[in-house]
């Protein structure tokens, strides 16, 4: 599932990106409690419920769960997450 706006920025990444962005999200469920899959992805925590994968060097997906699904809050760089966390 995928927040308002998320669509938008994901539509405008260039083919590799999105490719990267399909794959990493593919990983994820298998590597939840699995720190050394956790490494691979750069999948983290930062906050209580909100957790980061990184999609190549600049990347970075935000996204949390509710219930099974995996629910995407926002594709960025480092800086754009620091602003998404602040204003929450």
């Amino acid at each position: 599932m995928v927040r308002p706006g998320v669509g938008a920025l994901f539509a405008r990444l260039p083919d590799e990106e999105q490719t990267a962005v399909r794959d990493a999200f593919r990983a994820i469920p298998m590597g939840f409690g699995r720190p050394h899959l956790h490494a691979g992805l750069g999948l983290r925590q930062l906050r209580p419920g909100v957790y980061e994968a990184r999609v190549g060097l600049k990347l970075r997906a935000l996204f949390g769960r509710e219930g099974n699904l995996l629910v995407v809050h926002l594709l960025g760089n480092h800086d754009e997450v620091r602003r998404y966390l602040r204003s929450r």
